[in-house]
């Protein structure tokens, strides 16, 4: 365990956290956050024009503790541009992503400084819970194939998938100047996840470090809903996964760039059709295509047919 004596000398941890009509929830989050092991942090907080008592709260707390920096949106601009901004005012080292609903346990911030060493981001394991924060005795990795990515092969399942979620992360603030200061396509996680791994600097922590709210107002969620096929959700799909394909062949740094770039030319051949040529290109290179997945041979095949079909 850290010295807290210690502290004093430690790097600076900066907590980036956008809230919006969070008040029900955020007292337990910021509770967890004050009983974090490792003292040295500020919490840099945007608010997105919450209505309820989100805003009551903060400021009671920022009385508290002189840690806590309060921003506010003139105008609701939805989380990701608000982790942006967040970010913005960020004076730390290191800095984590931190959601308003979710709790930390206690050694959160120490286990992952001690994890990152040289990388430039390090993620972890979360405990899924329910509404009311009782354990739904699942965790994450029990929904999501999560591996160490930072080689070819794992790092093309960022495609169709994602392993590292943004209320795990912590990472080294010189990551910033390879994300840029907005990237308003794709949400935080997954590119702060593929520009590190594309750079070869990002490290897996498996221990549980978080309690994972789920409930309706989730933005992701981490188990499915059952709500079957949304109108229109195919070809949201297809132009998500393009999107995801052009920014990844497009890092400068990406030396697997080739396999994205002939990846999207079979992808556009969806237009016209089903693609026999992207079908065999999936199959042959599907150990990466699903490094993220949990699933069969046979589920694989299934799907590799589903994102063959015309858009």
């Amino acid at each position: 365990m850290i010295d807290k004596n210690a502290q004093q000398s430690s790097p600076l941890v900066s907590i980036a956290m956008a809230t919006y009509n969070g008040y029900t929830l955020l007292t337990e989050q910021l509770q967890s956050i004050f009983a974090q092991t490792f003292t040295n942090w500020e919490l840099v907080v945007v608010d997105d024009c919450s209505t309820d008592r989100t805003v009551e709260v903060l400021e009671q707390y920022k009385e508290r503790d002189k840690r806590i920096k309060l921003f506010f949106n003139n105008r609701n601009l939805g989380y990701r541009q608000t982790f942006y901004k967040a970010l913005e005012h960020c004076s730390g080292e290191y800095i984590l992503f931190c959601d308003q609903d979710d709790r930390w346990l206690p050694h959160k911030i120490e286990t992952l400084l001690q994890h990152i060493g040289t990388n430039l981001l390090v993620f972890s394991d979360s405990e899924l819970v329910d509404e009311k924060g009782d354990s739904l005795n699942i965790k994450l990795s029990d929904t999501v194939r999560m591996v160490q990515p930072g080689n070819s092969l794992i790092n093309r399942g960022f495609v169709i998938g994602n392993c590292v979620w943004g209320h795990t992360i912590l990472f080294h603030k010189n990551l910033l100047q390879y994300t840029g200061s907005n990237h308003n396509e794709h949400p935080h996680d997954w590119w702060f996840g593929v520009v590190s791994s594309l750079r070869h600097e990002i490290a897996f922590c498996p221990q549980v470090l978080n309690q994972y709210r789920q409930h309706a107002s989730n933005v992701t969620q981490a188990i499915p809903t059952g709500r079957g096929m949304v109108k229109g959700r195919k070809k949201a799909e297809y132009e998500l996964q393009l999107s995801r394909l052009e920014a990844m062949a497009n890092l400068p740094f990406n030396t697997d760039k080739v396999f994205y770039e002939r990846w999207r030319e079979l992808w556009l051949l969806r237009k016209n059709g089903f693609s026999l040529a992207l079908f065999r290109y999936l199959f042959i290179y599907r150990q990466g295509v699903f490094a993220f997945k949990w699933k069969s041979a046979l589920s694989q095949l299934i799907e590799i047919r589903k994102m063959c079909r015309k858009v």
